[in-house]
C-alpha cells in the first residue's frame, strides 16, 4: 500500500504522445519491514529491522512509518538491518517547510523523543506555528512530500542569519512498531551521473 502513495511516482512526459491523465513513472518502491528493537533516551539511538541483504535491504536507505519519516539504515546482516534513529544527533535529513518551499536541515538536539529542530532556515523566510514540515526528496534517501512535523515554536535571535525552529515530530518514535524501508529505483543512475563532476 506504501508503494502507491502518491510520493513514490514523479511525472513522465512522452514526446509523441499526451494523454489528457497524468502519467506517472514508480521512482520509489517499499520494503515492509518490524521493528524489533529500538532506543529513543540516548544521545545516538538506532533501531533494529527484520529483513536485511536477503530482503534487499541495503546501507543508506531511508526507514519511514505510518506517521513520517523514522530513520535511515547504516548497516545490514543478512537477516537484520540497523538503521540510524531520527532521535540521533549525528542524523541530519533535508527537509522542507511546505507551505513556504523553504529548505533546511531537520536534526535531533532537544533531548526529547517527540522534538526536534529544524536549522539553516534564512531568518527573512516567513515560518509560522503551524506550519508543516516535509521531506525535502534530496539524496535518494527519503521521497519528496513525506511527513516530518509540525511547527511549534519559532525564534530569530538578535544578530543570527537562521531562525531556530522547533517541531513536534510526526512519527511517535517511543511506540513504533511498523517500518517500510525506501527503495530509490534511480539511484543508481543518478548517482553514478553526479559522480561525473564530483569533486
Amino acid at each position: 500500500a506504501r508503494s502507491r502513495h502518491r510520493s513514490s511516482y514523479s511525472p513522465v512526459e512522452n514526446s509523441f504522445v499526451r494523454i489528457q491523465d497524468t502519467i506517472l513513472k514508480q521512482e520509489y518502491r517499499y520494503l515492509e519491514s518490524r521493528i524489533v528493537n529500538s532506543t529513543f533516551s540516548k544521545q545516538q539511538n538506532y533501531l533494529t529491522l527484520e529483513g536485511g541483504e536477503k530482503a534487499g535491504i541495503r546501507p543508506d536507505m531511508g526507514v519511514v512509518g505510518h506517521d513520517g519519516i523514522i530513520g535511515v539504515v547504516r548497516h545490514v546482516s543478512k537477516n537484520y538491518a540497523l538503521a540510524m534513529s531520527i532521535l540521533n544527533t549525528q542524523l541530519e535529513v533535508s527537509v522542507e517547510v511546505e507551505r513556504t518551499g523553504h529548505f533546511g536541515i531537520l536534526v535531533w538536539n532537544t533531548n526529547d523523543p517527540q522534538t526536534a529542530t529544524v536549522r539553516d532556515i534564512a531568518k527573512h523566510a516567513n515560518i509560522h506555528k503551524g506550519d508543516r514540515i516535509i521531506t525535502r526528496g534530496s539524496g535518494g534517501i527519503f521521497p519528496r512530500n513525506i511527513p516530518v512535523g509540525e511547527v511549534i515554536d519559532v525564534q530569530s535571535e538578535p544578530g543570527a542569519n537562521y531562525l531556530d525552529i522547533n517541531i513536534l515530530l510526526d512519527q511517535d518514535m517511543t511506540k513504533t512498531a511498523h517500518a517500510y524501508v525506501v527503495v530509490d529505483m534511480f539511484r543508481m543512475e543518478r548517482d553514478s551521473l553526479e559522480n561525473l563532476v564530483a569533486p
